[in-house]
């Protein structure tokens, strides 16, 4: 079992969570980093209220265009982790189990953007390795599996399927676990899985 560790900010991914020695993972108030307050410099007022709005606008528009089924929430927070501690956990298939053993052998490897290993991985480089080493093809971001690949409701998700955030991906691990490449301060980890959008799987897995 992987040493304690708090949750991490500032990511794709961020979760406020803590690692503890045992089987299912425990939710804790603690971040790796802190987030500090936006710079209010009175000269920087008009332009801070004017990037606002352009941001504002860029929203607005890509929000009348873009599919909402890719990047709304079909997973409550916590929810895997709190089913795990309940023991209703489905089990997984021999491809999956293989998907879950290939993910944990890249632990402690490190984050490199586009990279699908050996000696590094991106997010969905590690997810793309991953299904690939049982045969199943994937797209190469996150995105793409995110728009590719079918939900999987909440009581079906078990280990090997994919966990969907905004802009990042990761395996889930099975008993409130996931295995990702999280960024390059903290590379191939494992740590609760508290809070993806969406679980996906890949067509014909069993």
């Amino acid at each position: 079992m992987p040493p304690s560790f708090r949750g991490l900010a500032g990511s794709p991914c961020a979760a406020r969570c803590t690692v503890v020695h045992g089987g299912v993972p425990r939710e804790g108030p603690g971040n790796f980093t802190s987030r500090r307050p936006l710079r209010d410099d009175p000269p920087m007022r008009p332009a801070l209220l004017a990037l606002a709005r352009c941001g504002l606008a860029a929203a607005l528009a890509l929000a009348s265009t873009a599919c909402s089924a890719t990047t709304s929430r079909s997973l409550p927070r916590s929810a895997l982790v709190e089913r795990a501690r309940e023991g209703r956990e489905p089990s997984a298939g021999a491809r999956a189990q293989h998907v879950v053993a290939f993910a944990s052998a890249q632990i402690g490897h490190r984050y490199c953007w586009g990279g699908k290993g050996p000696d590094c991985f991106d997010c969905s480089g590690l997810v793309l390795r991953a299904w690939g080493s049982v045969g199943v093809p994937l797209p190469r971001t996150a995105g793409a599996m995110g728009d590719a690949l079918a939900d999987v409701p909440l009581d079906d998700v078990r280990a090997g399927d994919i966990l969907w955030w905004p802009g990042h991906v990761g395996i889930y691990a099975g008993d409130g676990w996931s295995i990702e490449a999280l960024d390059s301060r903290h590379g191939v980890v494992r740590r609760p899985a508290t809070n993806p959008y969406r679980a996906l799987r890949p067509a014909g897995v069993d």
